[in-house]
């Protein structure tokens, strides 16, 4: 599907595409709109027709005009580009190359389609018609989420579904039915239960979920789907494809346990309530919610059992990037049943009264006066915060706990000193900055020429020689170093070799959050042109001199560990030597200045040495 790929990117306009979705204005060398992503006055969303990106500098998104599609419809990849090759009019391959449009899914979706039919038709002046009415759901909530019955007889959907020509088999293959031992027939895997449909994003039927309407024992409450290629409890959550729309206009995604909960709370004008389906909340779900906010509320059980697995959710939700607050119930066993003691109102007035989640962890944890429960409090805070990949949330959140929970920001510094102590350094921001810098030339400058080759390639053979230490940077370079076409790269051709984390970041690595004035020139004069050779020499000298710098500190650290009098501890202070002396040449080469600081000895030792007292860090 890489040609498909590529001939969707030569002929779509990421501009065109952009503005049938928001209207942009054109400001400097780009595109502006106000986030589609997050609430904001001031446009942050630039789109470049020179680089066919965008990036949202509110939500942190970005990447090519694919990406973008699949962030405003909530599509996959291959959706995505199938929407955008039917907009330019190319001919997609035949169907059995593409799987989202291969016939296996289609029938998969039609079948479904057709059982939801079936169960709908089926709830009219049934038992769970008569349940829904005594649990207070309206017939419009009801028919918005396909709620259905299905017949307590044994197999009346699979006769229903071989009358439309549905085989056995695929009835079987599919989860719907479920053939007898001992007779060999077939029997529906949902009897006498109310059925609630599972869909995907787009709203395509790809599960249910039936409930007992009934006490009965011997059968389990809620029954599931089993899981297929098109199911997945791990990464579907209920409620998205009707919350998502909310979602998008801004505010926190609500996420409760149940799938009563979620239709109570659509019908009480809670419409970005979602669910996961009888599981934990995993990355994968967290990952779907992050394409429309940033705003988590855990609304879980009131129970023990509910509340711990709150605190579970609260790790994995920070790592994702989202701000996590917790709301509790306490007057009823869960939000549906809350709802039906009380109203609306009263709901609001406990999402809102929803605390932070350090909050949360300390009232866990109220009777925290032993040293080993205050040690239990302070290593859970402490594990939440390092989940944070954002160091200015992480801040937010420390200070946070500073102002309420009486811990110093100085402690969470020791603590991360104390837990990563057993990690490599941190980069130098010199360091950082001349990854980004080098990247950035690359896929800025492709028309440039130097030492008689396009300085994109000469860049990426010389970047082939390093490892970045920004972990981002790393795989782009990485991605970077592994093409081998003729003609330079750009973002949007990379971009499906990326992680979508690493998209976001690349696009921001190019687009400049901030244009200059039309007015520049009346009150400055100075050009406003780079020299990207000039970038391009002058970082690369800086990452040769960390390598340098590396090396020399490695070989001080392991002179140090030997007796003086031994050969080995005189090669190496040669080498020492020959690596200082490398070290000032290459600086003194691209005129870079040194700082200075008077270091430790490489040996305190009454031997002879001729090593300077040099400074060992850039």
């Amino acid at each position: 599907m890489g040609w498909l790929r590529d001939e969707v990117l030569r002929r779509a306009d990421i501009v065109e595409v952009v503005s049938e979705y928001l209207p942009l204005k054109k400001r400097g060398a780009n595109y502006w709109a106000l986030s589609p992503f997050k609430p904001e006055k001031t446009p942050s969303f630039a789109v470049s027709p020179s680089k066919q990106i965008f990036k949202c500098f509110a939500s942190g998104k970005g990447g090519d005009v694919i990406r973008f599609v699949m962030e405003m419809e909530g599509l996959s990849y291959s959706e995505a580009l199938q929407k955008l090759a039917k907009k330019y009019d190319i001919q997609l391959p035949a169907e059995k190359e593409i799987s989202y449009s291969s016939k296996e899914k289609q029938q998969y979706a039609a079948i479904y389609g057709e059982a939801a039919r079936f169960y709908q038709m089926h709830l009219k002046n049934s038992p769970a018609e008569a349940y829904l009415r005594q649990r207070g759901v309206k017939e419009e909530v009801a028919s918005t989420f396909q709620l259905g019955y299905a017949p307590a007889e044994g197999d009346s959907l699979a006769q229903y579904l071989i009358r439309l020509g549905y085989s056995e088999e695929s009835l079987i293959k599919w989860g719907l039915c479920l053939r007898h031992e001992g007779s060999g027939k077939i029997y529906d895997r949902f009897r006498g239960r109310l059925i609630f449909p599972i869909t995907d994003e787009q709203g395509t039927i790809i599960a249910f979920a039936g409930r007992l309407i009934t006490e009965a024992s011997s059968q389990p409450k809620y029954l599931n789907s089993p899981e297929t290629p098109y199911y997945q409890k791990s990464e579907v959550l209920y409620g998205l494809a009707q919350a998502k729309s909310h979602l998008r206009k801004g505010g926190a995604a609500l996420i409760v346990e149940g799938y009563m909960d979620v239709i109570s709370l659509h019908q009480a004008q809670f419409p970005q309530a979602v669910a996961t389906c009888g599981t934990a909340l995993t990355p994968a779900h967290l990952e779907r919610l992050r394409r429309y906010t940033r705003e988590l509320i855990i609304l879980y059980d009131s129970d023990e059992a509910g509340q711990a697995a709150a605190e579970r959710a609260i790790e994995p939700a920070l790592s994702t990037g989202f701000f996590v607050r917790i709301a509790q119930i306490t007057s009823a066993k869960d939000p549906d049943e809350f709802l039906r003691k009380s109203d609306s109102q009263g709901l609001a007035q406990i999402i809102q009264q929803s605390v932070s989640w350090p909050i949360f962890l300390s009232e866990r944890r109220k009777d925290s006066s032993t040293p080993s429960q205050r040690y239990e409090l302070l290593q859970r805070l402490g594990q939440c915060l390092q989940a944070i990949p954002d160091p200015l949330m992480r801040r937010v959140y420390a200070e946070e706990i500073a102002e309420k929970l009486h811990i110093p920001l100085e402690f969470w510094e020791n603590f991360e000193r104390i837990e990563t102590s057993d990690r490599a350094n941190p980069p130098s921001s010199i360091r950082i900055t001349a990854e980004r810098e080098l990247l950035r030339i690359v896929f800025s400058y492709p028309e440039v020429e130097y030492a008689g080759m396009p300085l994109w390639q000469y860049l990426q053979e010389e970047l082939r020689h390093f490892n970045f230490s920004e972990p981002a940077a790393e795989k782009l370079r990485k991605v970077l170093c592994d093409w081998n076409e003729p003609f330079p790269p750009t973002l949007a051709i990379l971009t499906e070799r990326l992680p979508v984390e690493v998209q976001d970041w690349a696009a921001g690595l190019v687009l400049e959050k901030y244009s200059l004035s039309e007015h520049w020139h009346t009150w400055d004069d100075s050009s406003t042109q780079e020299d990207p050779v000039q970038i391009a020499e002058t970082n690369l000298t800086l990452l040769h001199l960390d390598h340098l710098q590396r090396l020399l500190e490695e070989n001080l650290h392991f002179i140090q560990s030997l007796p003086p009098e031994s050969a080995t501890y005189q090669e190496h202070l040669t080498l020492h030597q020959v690596l200082l002396h490398q070290r000032a040449e290459l600086a003194h080469r691209q005129g870079l200045i040194l700082p200075y600081r008077k270091a430790e000895h490489p040996t305190k030792r009454n031997s002879p040495t001729n090593i300077q007292e040099e400074d060992l860090s850039l």
